[in-house]
Protein backbone atom coordinates (compact mmCIF):
# COMPACT_ATOMS: atom_id res chain seq x y z
CA UNK A 1 0.00 0.00 0.00
CA UNK A 2 2.61 2.16 0.36
CA UNK A 3 4.70 1.32 -2.80
CA UNK A 4 0.80 2.56 -4.21
CA UNK A 5 0.85 6.23 -1.97
CA UNK A 6 4.11 6.87 -3.00
CA UNK A 7 3.82 6.17 -6.73
CA UNK A 8 0.59 8.25 -6.65
CA UNK A 9 2.77 11.21 -4.62
CA UNK A 10 5.34 10.82 -7.57
CA UNK A 11 3.03 11.15 -9.71
CA UNK A 12 1.54 14.55 -8.27
CA UNK A 13 5.26 16.11 -7.99
CA UNK A 14 5.36 15.74 -4.59
CA UNK A 15 8.55 14.52 -4.02
CA UNK A 16 9.64 14.68 -0.69
CA UNK A 17 6.28 12.30 0.16
CA UNK A 18 7.20 9.75 -2.41
CA UNK A 19 11.09 10.03 -1.12
CA UNK A 20 9.97 9.77 2.27
CA UNK A 21 7.77 6.11 1.48
CA UNK A 22 10.17 5.02 -0.48
CA UNK A 23 12.89 5.26 2.22
CA UNK A 24 10.45 3.61 4.37
CA UNK A 25 9.93 0.61 1.67
CA UNK A 26 13.28 0.28 1.08
CA UNK A 27 14.29 -0.33 4.70
CA UNK A 28 12.02 -3.49 4.11
CA UNK A 29 14.37 -4.43 1.66
CA UNK A 30 11.54 -3.44 -1.25
CA UNK A 31 14.09 -3.65 -4.93
CA UNK A 32 11.69 -1.59 -6.57
CA UNK A 33 11.80 1.41 -3.58
CA UNK A 34 15.67 1.11 -4.26
CA UNK A 35 15.58 1.38 -7.57
CA UNK A 36 13.22 4.32 -7.54
CA UNK A 37 15.04 5.71 -5.06
CA UNK A 38 17.91 5.68 -7.53
CA UNK A 39 16.22 7.30 -9.97
CA UNK A 40 14.81 10.35 -8.28
CA UNK A 41 18.90 10.94 -7.15
CA UNK A 42 19.64 10.41 -11.35
CA UNK A 43 17.29 12.92 -11.90
CA UNK A 44 17.09 15.09 -9.19
CA UNK A 45 13.68 15.16 -8.29
CA UNK A 46 13.07 16.01 -4.88
CA UNK A 47 16.43 15.64 -3.94
CA UNK A 48 19.93 17.12 -5.51
CA UNK A 49 20.89 15.26 -8.11
CA UNK A 50 23.80 13.23 -6.84
CA UNK A 51 25.08 10.69 -9.22
CA UNK A 52 27.37 8.26 -6.80
CA UNK A 53 24.16 8.05 -4.61
CA UNK A 54 21.90 6.51 -7.42
CA UNK A 55 24.47 4.62 -8.66
CA UNK A 56 24.36 2.73 -4.92
CA UNK A 57 20.63 2.83 -4.62
CA UNK A 58 21.00 1.02 -8.21
CA UNK A 59 23.27 -1.42 -6.96
CA UNK A 60 21.26 -2.45 -3.94
CA UNK A 61 17.79 -3.11 -6.33
CA UNK A 62 20.42 -4.96 -8.42
CA UNK A 63 21.23 -7.31 -5.27
CA UNK A 64 17.68 -8.59 -5.84
CA UNK A 65 18.18 -8.68 -9.42
CA UNK A 66 15.48 -5.77 -10.11
CA UNK A 67 15.33 -5.46 -13.74
CA UNK A 68 15.04 -1.65 -14.02
CA UNK A 69 17.88 -1.34 -11.22
CA UNK A 70 20.19 -3.41 -14.02
CA UNK A 71 19.32 -1.35 -16.76
CA UNK A 72 19.87 1.96 -15.37
CA UNK A 73 23.33 0.41 -14.17
CA UNK A 74 24.33 -0.54 -17.31
CA UNK A 75 23.24 3.37 -18.60
CA UNK A 76 25.48 4.76 -16.46
CA UNK A 77 28.55 2.73 -17.43
CA UNK A 78 27.80 2.99 -21.20
CA UNK A 79 26.71 6.58 -21.07
CA UNK A 80 29.56 7.79 -18.31
CA UNK A 81 26.73 8.88 -15.95
CA UNK A 82 28.61 9.45 -12.81
CA UNK A 83 31.23 6.42 -13.80
CA UNK A 84 34.14 5.96 -15.91
CA UNK A 85 32.65 3.95 -19.30
CA UNK A 86 32.92 0.05 -18.99
CA UNK A 87 30.95 -1.88 -21.40
CA UNK A 88 32.15 -5.02 -20.15
CA UNK A 89 30.20 -3.86 -16.97
CA UNK A 90 27.69 -2.46 -19.18
CA UNK A 91 26.63 -5.33 -21.12
CA UNK A 92 26.91 -7.59 -17.74
CA UNK A 93 23.78 -5.25 -16.63
CA UNK A 94 21.91 -5.52 -20.05
CA UNK A 95 22.18 -8.91 -20.11
CA UNK A 96 20.85 -9.52 -16.39
CA UNK A 97 17.95 -7.02 -17.08
CA UNK A 98 17.22 -8.73 -20.39
CA UNK A 99 16.41 -12.14 -18.93
CA UNK A 100 13.34 -10.43 -17.98
CA UNK A 101 12.35 -9.18 -20.93
CA UNK A 102 12.67 -5.91 -19.95
CA UNK A 103 12.63 -4.33 -23.69
CA UNK A 104 14.85 -1.24 -23.74
CA UNK A 105 17.71 -3.74 -21.80
CA UNK A 106 17.47 -6.09 -25.08
CA UNK A 107 17.24 -3.14 -27.35
CA UNK A 108 20.32 -1.80 -26.14
CA UNK A 109 22.40 -5.08 -25.72
CA UNK A 110 21.64 -5.89 -29.36
CA UNK A 111 22.71 -2.98 -30.99
CA UNK A 112 26.23 -3.19 -28.64
CA UNK A 113 26.37 -7.30 -29.54
CA UNK A 114 25.48 -6.34 -33.25
CA UNK A 115 27.93 -3.60 -33.75
CA UNK A 116 31.02 -6.20 -34.89
CA UNK A 117 29.34 -9.01 -37.10
CA UNK A 118 32.60 -11.15 -37.28
CA UNK A 119 31.69 -13.20 -34.36
CA UNK A 120 28.67 -15.15 -35.04
CA UNK A 121 28.20 -16.37 -31.15
CA UNK A 122 28.10 -13.09 -30.43
CA UNK A 123 26.05 -12.00 -33.53
CA UNK A 124 23.76 -15.15 -32.48
CA UNK A 125 23.33 -13.43 -28.85
CA UNK A 126 22.48 -9.77 -30.70
CA UNK A 127 19.81 -11.08 -32.46
CA UNK A 128 18.40 -12.91 -30.41
CA UNK A 129 18.14 -10.08 -28.22
CA UNK A 130 16.61 -7.49 -31.01
CA UNK A 131 14.28 -9.99 -32.22
CA UNK A 132 12.92 -9.68 -28.49
CA UNK A 133 12.85 -6.12 -28.40
CA UNK A 134 11.21 -5.76 -31.67
CA UNK A 135 8.90 -8.46 -29.99
CA UNK A 136 8.05 -6.66 -26.99
CA UNK A 137 6.95 -4.04 -29.47
CA UNK A 138 10.07 -1.22 -29.58
CA UNK A 139 9.90 0.87 -32.91
CA UNK A 140 13.64 1.10 -33.50
CA UNK A 141 14.17 -2.64 -33.05
CA UNK A 142 11.32 -3.19 -35.31
CA UNK A 143 12.36 -1.14 -38.39
CA UNK A 144 15.91 -3.36 -37.66
CA UNK A 145 14.06 -6.39 -37.96
CA UNK A 146 12.68 -7.37 -40.72
CA UNK A 147 9.71 -10.60 -40.61
CA UNK A 148 8.43 -9.36 -37.07
CA UNK A 149 4.75 -8.20 -38.64
CA UNK A 150 5.16 -10.49 -41.28
CA UNK A 151 2.29 -13.32 -41.11
CA UNK A 152 2.44 -16.64 -42.32
CA UNK A 153 0.49 -18.00 -44.06
CA UNK A 154 0.05 -21.66 -42.62
CA UNK A 155 -2.52 -22.41 -45.22
CA UNK A 156 -0.18 -22.70 -47.91
CA UNK A 157 0.36 -26.21 -50.04
CA UNK A 158 3.60 -27.54 -47.97
CA UNK A 159 6.63 -28.33 -50.11
CA UNK A 160 6.12 -32.21 -49.21
CA UNK A 161 9.72 -33.06 -50.87
CA UNK A 162 11.51 -30.17 -48.87
CA UNK A 163 9.76 -31.49 -45.76
CA UNK A 164 10.66 -35.33 -45.75
CA UNK A 165 14.51 -34.20 -45.08
CA UNK A 166 15.73 -34.01 -41.77
CA UNK A 167 16.84 -30.34 -40.16
CA UNK A 168 20.56 -30.72 -41.65
CA UNK A 169 19.79 -30.96 -45.56
CA UNK A 170 17.11 -28.51 -45.33
CA UNK A 171 19.98 -26.38 -43.86
CA UNK A 172 22.30 -26.97 -46.83
CA UNK A 173 19.57 -26.38 -49.64
CA UNK A 174 18.81 -23.16 -47.88
CA UNK A 175 22.07 -22.44 -47.18
CA UNK A 176 22.83 -23.16 -51.29
CA UNK A 177 20.04 -21.06 -51.82
CA UNK A 178 21.07 -18.24 -49.73
CA UNK A 179 24.72 -18.28 -51.69
CA UNK A 180 23.30 -18.73 -55.11
CA UNK A 181 20.45 -16.34 -55.25
CA UNK A 182 20.98 -13.96 -52.58
CA UNK A 183 24.75 -13.32 -51.26
CA UNK A 184 25.96 -12.27 -55.17
CA UNK A 185 23.33 -9.35 -54.85
CA UNK A 186 24.71 -8.21 -51.43
CA UNK A 187 27.91 -8.57 -52.52
CA UNK A 188 27.64 -6.13 -55.25
CA UNK A 189 26.66 -3.56 -52.82
CA UNK A 190 29.82 -4.08 -50.69
CA UNK A 191 27.35 -6.09 -48.25
CA UNK A 192 27.19 -9.98 -47.16
CA UNK A 193 24.62 -11.93 -45.12
CA UNK A 194 24.91 -14.95 -42.96
CA UNK A 195 22.44 -17.52 -41.92
CA UNK A 196 22.37 -16.91 -37.45
CA UNK A 197 20.43 -19.91 -37.39
CA UNK A 198 17.97 -22.61 -38.86
CA UNK A 199 14.94 -23.82 -36.22
CA UNK A 200 12.99 -26.66 -37.98
CA UNK A 201 10.69 -27.24 -35.27
CA UNK A 202 7.67 -26.78 -34.38
CA UNK A 203 8.23 -24.54 -37.46
CA UNK A 204 10.79 -22.98 -39.83
CA UNK A 205 12.60 -20.27 -39.00
CA UNK A 206 15.13 -18.87 -40.52
CA UNK A 207 17.46 -15.74 -38.84
CA UNK A 208 19.50 -14.02 -40.90
CA UNK A 209 22.09 -11.13 -40.16
CA UNK A 210 23.08 -8.53 -42.99
CA UNK A 211 27.19 -7.74 -42.63
CA UNK A 212 29.72 -5.77 -44.55
CA UNK A 213 28.27 -2.32 -45.85
CA UNK A 214 24.61 -3.44 -45.17
CA UNK A 215 24.74 -4.14 -41.19
CA UNK A 216 22.95 -2.05 -39.34
CA UNK A 217 20.79 -0.41 -42.41
CA UNK A 218 16.92 -0.84 -42.12
CA UNK A 219 17.55 -2.56 -45.16
CA UNK A 220 14.38 -5.04 -43.41
CA UNK A 221 12.22 -3.10 -43.85
CA UNK A 222 12.92 -2.35 -47.53
CA UNK A 223 12.33 -4.74 -50.62
CA UNK A 224 15.24 -6.33 -49.82
CA UNK A 225 13.82 -7.99 -47.16
CA UNK A 226 10.88 -8.98 -49.51
CA UNK A 227 13.83 -10.22 -52.33
CA UNK A 228 15.13 -12.28 -49.45
CA UNK A 229 12.07 -13.56 -47.78
CA UNK A 230 10.55 -14.08 -51.44
CA UNK A 231 13.54 -16.11 -52.87
CA UNK A 232 13.32 -18.42 -49.59
CA UNK A 233 9.57 -19.11 -50.12
CA UNK A 234 10.07 -20.51 -53.77
CA UNK A 235 12.73 -22.76 -52.33
CA UNK A 236 10.55 -24.01 -49.11
CA UNK A 237 7.02 -22.88 -49.57
CA UNK A 238 4.96 -20.19 -47.66
CA UNK A 239 4.45 -22.02 -44.10
CA UNK A 240 7.89 -20.33 -42.85
CA UNK A 241 9.09 -17.36 -40.81
CA UNK A 242 12.35 -15.57 -42.01
CA UNK A 243 13.73 -12.67 -39.68
CA UNK A 244 17.05 -10.55 -41.00
CA UNK A 245 18.89 -7.89 -39.36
Amino acid sequence: MKHREALNAYRAKDYKRALSLWEEEAQCKSDQAMTNLGLMYLKGQGVTKDFNKAKEWFEKGSEYDNESANYNLALMYQSRIGVEEDMDKAIEYFRRASRYNHQLSNFRLGLILLKDRTNQEQVKEGFECMLKAAQLGHAMAKIQMGGVDRKINQSAKPNIVFRAKNADEQQEVVQDAIDRYIRPILIKDGGNIIMIEYISKPQIEIRLAYQGACAGCSLSATSTYDLINNTLMQVIDENIQVYVI
